[in-house]
């Protein structure tokens, strides 16, 4: 019996491992992935157009910069129109519903409700065109413009392409680039504060600062960087002549930076107070952001809660209690 002991181990060994492969799939053939929609070199693509109902956004890429030519220029992000065009490159069928379609119309995509064009650098174009929504929803009818071939595209796949202009634009009224910032000053309505770089060599999270005379830790004025960068808008810009009254400013923010050689660069702000909203606008900038008032004065009002210095935490001989 002793013998057979080392046989029944192997064999239910065997056994195991065959059951942990098969519960890992590893005995199935995995399905072929699905290939990609359009072929595209995303280096290639040297613009792209978004055509939604009356809708129409168009974006040229020259010398590797994106710019917006429809409906009007603005300020743009340095990644969400390369987020586009990798969204795009990375379509995929959800499911084919039919080859040769011989009445397009009936999927509404006679006259797609939404186009979706990606333009290369040989003048190729590859335009998705969007329809009707599936019957069981969550999904759309879709083809390659110039093809027959229907398929089913997920809404939440379209999401990522039907942008709007405001999806594209810089939203941050102010830049902090904080390994740079060497100070920053705020003057709003009458309340005005200075944050000072102690130490330039070192971090900001690191280095000491000061906020007038009082020294504060790097994390404490990290939070008051924090506030200037929370100046965002939710709505398109607009040109910074537009704004009547930016000469007399409500907000004065000025920010000085320093590059890796040590050169500083001083860069002004202003802001004009429209009713619940501060219009900002860089000093010999293009643009004016719309800014709420109160973020605003949340910025001017951290200057007063200033934190208690590492001697104010501690008590003084003077308060301790007598025994």
């Amino acid at each position: 019996m002793k013998r057979l002991i080392p046989t029944i181990l192997l064999v239910i060994l065997c056994i195991g491992g065959f059951w942990y492969a098969s519960s890992k799939d590893f005995f199935r053939e995995k399905p072929p992935e699905t290939p990609a929609l359009v072929t595209v070199n995303k280096e290639d693509v040297t613009g792209f157009t978004i055509r939604s109902g009356e809708t129409e956004i168009v974006m040229e890429r020259r010398e590797g910069a994106w710019t917006m030519t429809k409906p009007s220029p603005l300020p743009l992000t340095a990644y969400d129109a390369d987020a586009w065009v990798n969204a795009f490159a990375s379509l995929k069928k959800d499911k084919i519903v039919t080859e040769n379609a011989s009445d397009p119309g009936q999927f509404g995509l006679a006259e797609p409700k939404q186009r979706f064009t990606v333009k290369l650098a040989s003048g190729v174009e590859q335009t998705l065109e969007v329809g009707d929504a599936t019957p069981i929803g969550s999904s759309s009818y879709a083809k390659l413009s110039g093809t027959t071939a229907v398929f089913q595209l997920a809404d939440a796949t379209l999401q990522q392409l039907a942008k709007q202009p405001i999806d594209f634009m810089e939203k941050s009224a102010v830049k902090i680039e904080y390994e740079k910032i060497r100070s920053l000053a705020v003057d709003w309505q009458g309340t005005s504060w200075a944050l000072t770089k102690s130490e330039p060599d070192k971090s900001s999270f690191e280095a000491k600062w000061k906020l007038g005379e009082r020294e504060l830790a790097g994390p404490d004025a990290t939070g008051y960087m924090d506030r200037a960068a929370s100046l965002v808008t939710e709505q398109l810009v607009k040109p910074a002549a537009e704004v009547k009254g930016l000469d007399q400013p409500e907000l004065r923010l000025s920010l000085k930076t320093a590059d890796e050689a040590g050169k500083e660069t001083e860069t002004a702000y202003a802001g004009k107070l429209d009713g619940a909203t501060v219009w900002v606008a860089r000093q010999g900038g293009e643009w004016a952001y719309a800014v709420p008032a109160e973020a605003v004065q949340e910025l001017a009002d951290h200057g007063k809660d200033q934190p208690e210095t590492e001697a104010e935490a501690q008590p003084s001989d003077a308060a301790a209690p007598q025994g």
